[in-house]
């Protein structure tokens, strides 16, 4: 009797040292890349002391956390959940945690197989909605792939369709990201380059700037957040044309650099590269001041009552976002283990709470069955789970705005179909407008200029004027004894092969300004017949002349020229002319010239640095051009250097009956000076044009992007 006497008495003083205490495994990231226990431990603490002096939840027990660190890692997280779980002094009967998905991701994979239902007050990754993987799992959050709708709702309103990414290595990261893209993708957002970086992002931030993407979305904690920030200040990536889409969880003034940070940004330089970026998040705690939470605190009460709480420190706390989620996460339990401890109790025969043990698979389905049908007003808003065991709830835009993060969208899924999304703030754009998504990609056809082009014509005009003139001339004295002896016949040929050369440059200048596509080809095949065959009549003339001579002069009979007559030099003419029209014709047929177009290196506009102008090469080609051409060549080339060979062995014949031999050969040197210094120049062009900018040649019109071609270009 006296026993029990004094065991009432001590129930009695105090009452609560006769309730019985329910474990609970909180795992909290208290370091690593993101430690986000700094906030969330005190917060959830602080749960459970509300809970613990509320009358009305669990009044014969005694709520207690057993406090394990994760360091934000997989293998950290397995381990001390594994250190509790095997801590035969205590069982536990749920699990609270963790805060990363990386160490989320193996606890709610193994937490299942002792039976133990798992509530995260984070983790975003997508992966942890698959319920045949992780089967009794909860989070307090939305899934990224939530937050990703929210993303792109940005993204359509303000028309970006061209956008990058970059994240660390890892499941849940590119989990997040796969989902964005695919999302993305069913709208007609183009994920443009995704990069993935391990420590040093220099090379991915390079490179995306290289792409021209200004829209960057990016996922990493905090620390990696500094290194991408202080990358894109020195790339230049931010500012009027850039845009940066990244987490909001980060604690205020995250940007600042800290010791650790291996990173060569002032906290100024960071200041900067980090202005406009907008941070997507869920709403931690709603506007308002309603107390009909199940806490009695409202959002604002609540977060003065932390702030208290924490010594007026939470702006320094790592993870502050996240805090509120904690508080209601602990709520989530304390109520599920309320509900569940009455069911028990109703049972035939009577059971507990307590009697839970790792086996009881029986327990746990009642669990689940009451976290799966949640319903309450948390300091975080409305606390309801999906069949996947994700939140619903609000999510929120921010941008930074002069160093502070301020909200200026929602994304409430609640809302009626196509209205989720809406604008809470104006958004402040260093350039006065939203940037573009991406450089705007201008093609300019590489065109000659007209004023150039009628210059041009006019001085080929005038050349076939002279050569007709001299044409005339020489038909009209060709009795005269002068003109005779300098083989006016010869002479005619030289002035119309001149003239077919003068009127091949005005074919040469009908570019796809003047002329359609089909009838630009055609007038290339013109040019080069006009070329080929003027080029053989006086060239051939004129080699045919300095052969003469040079068979006279080595025949020591140098009073009578008539041994070789002009006929003997109309056959070799000729024979050239048929070799050029049977090379032509066989190129004509067989490998006619079709349209194409090159596109050379881009530059800016000089008018819209938001412009890239592309200068297109336009010419006109074959499949097996550089044979057909190379033989051409091969058979001007071998004429020119034979003539220049009988030029200079026949520099010194004076032979009255030939007056114009020395005219002769100084023509020769011209021609062939010209010829070798004129092609390799056109063989140089041809390798410049598509890779400079029009603005380097001194052809150039005004306009950058339009410049003359090259005949040995169209060709």
């Amino acid at each position: 009797m006296f026993p029990i006497t004094l065991l009432l008495l001590g129930c009695l003083i105090p009452y609560t040292l006769c309730k019985t205490n329910l474990h609970v495994l909180g795992l909290y990231p208290m370091s690593g890349p993101w430690a986000g226990g700094e906030a969330l431990y005190p917060a959830t603490q602080l749960a459970v002391e509300d809970v613990n002096t509320n009358p009305d939840i669990l009044e014969d027990y005694e709520l207690k956390v057993d406090f394990a660190d994760t360091k934000c890692d997989g293998g950290h997280a397995v381990d001390a959940m594994f250190r509790e779980l095997y801590n035969v002094s205590t069982t536990k009967v749920m699990v609270l945690g963790c805060g990363c998905s990386a160490s989320t991701l193996p606890t709610a994979e193994a937490s299942h197989l002792w039976n133990l239902i798992q509530l995260s007050y984070g983790a975003y990754s997508p992966a942890l909605s698959q319920r045949s993987v992780y089967p009794l799992f909860f989070r307090m959050v939305p899934p990224e792939s939530t937050l990703n709708l929210m993303k792109i709702e940005v993204l359509k309103f303000f028309g970006w369709k061209q956008v990058a990414t970059i994240n660390p290595p890892g499941a849940k990261h590119e989990a997040a990201t796969a989902d964005f893209r695919e999302k993305a993708e069913k709208v007609g957002i183009k994920v443009i380059v995704s990069e993935t970086f391990t420590d040093d992002p220099t090379f991915q931030v390079a490179n995306i700037k290289k792409q021209g993407v200004r829209i960057i979305l990016g996922r990493f904690y905090a620390p990696e957040a500094r290194k991408v920030f202080c990358r894109a200040y020195h790339e230049g990536m931010y500012g009027a044309k850039y845009v940066w889409i990244i987490p909001g969880y980060y604690q205020y003034d995250w940007w600042k650099i800290r010791d650790e940070d291996p990173v060569n940004c002032t906290v100024e330089e960071m200041r900067k590269a980090t202005e406009g970026y907008f941070g997507i998040h869920v709403i931690a705690l709603p506007e308002g001041d309603e107390t009909n939470r199940v806490s009695g605190l409202s959002a604002q009460a609540y977060d003065i009552k932390y702030n208290e709480y924490v010594d007026h420190k939470s702006a320094e706390l790592i993870g502050i976002e996240e805090a509120p989620f904690g508080y209601d996460g602990v709520w989530t339990v304390a109520l599920a283990l309320q509900e569940a401890e009455k069911k028990l109790q109703e049972m035939d025969p009577p059971s507990s709470i307590m009697s839970f043990t790792y086996d009881r698979r029986d327990i746990t389905n009642l669990l689940f069955d009451i976290m799966s049908n949640t319903s309450f007003e948390g300091v975080t808003g409305a606390v309801k789970f999906t069949d996947t065991g994700d939140r619903i709830g609000p999510m929120q835009v921010e941008q930074n705005q002069g160093g502070v993060e301020k909200t200026v969208g929602i994304f409430d899924p609640a809302r009626p179909k196509g209205n989720e999304f809406y604008w809470t703030r104006d958004v402040l754009w260093q350039g006065g407008k939203p940037p573009v998504d991406a450089f705007t990609e201008v093609h300019q056809a590489q065109k000659i200029n007209k004023g150039l082009y009628a210059f041009i014509i006019v001085l080929a005009i005038l050349g076939i004027t002279l050569a007709c003139g001299f044409l005339v001339f020489n038909i009209l004295y060709r009795r005269k004894q002068i003109i005779k002896m300098s083989s006016p016949k010869l002479n005619n040929l030289i002035a119309l092969g001149g003239i077919f050369v003068y009127l091949s440059i005005i074919f040469l200048g009908l570019d796809t300004n003047l002329v359609s596509k089909d009838v630009f080809c055609e007038m290339t095949t013109v040019f080069m017949w006009f070329l080929a065959l003027g080029f053989s009549f006086s060239f051939g003339a004129m080699f045919s002349k300095t052969w003469r001579v040079h068979r006279i002069f080595t025949s020591k009979t140098v009073s009578q020229p008539k041994g070789i007559q002009d006929e003997h030099l109309f056959g070799q003419i000729t024979g050239l002319v048929i070799i050029d029209m049977f090379i032509l014709s066989i190129w004509a047929i067989v490998d006619p010239l079709f349209y194409h177009e090159v596109n050379g290196i881009t530059m800016e506009s000089p008018d819209d640095d938001d412009v890239i102008l592309i200068p297109v090469h336009i010419t006109c080609i074959s499949y097996w051009q550089n044979y057909f051409l190379g033989i051409l060549l091969i058979i001007k080339g071998l004429l020119l250097i034979f003539g220049a060979f009988l030029a200079w062995e026949t520099r010194q014949v004076r032979i009255p009956g030939l007056n114009d031999s020395k005219w002769i050969g100084m023509s020769v040197y011209t021609v062939v000076i010209v010829s070798f210094t004129g092609v390799p120049v056109q063989f140089l062009f041809q390798i410049l044009m598509p890779i400079l900018p029009c603005s380097q040649f001194s052809f150039c019109s005004q306009q950058p992007s339009r410049c003359v071609l090259s005949s040995y270009q169209r060709l």
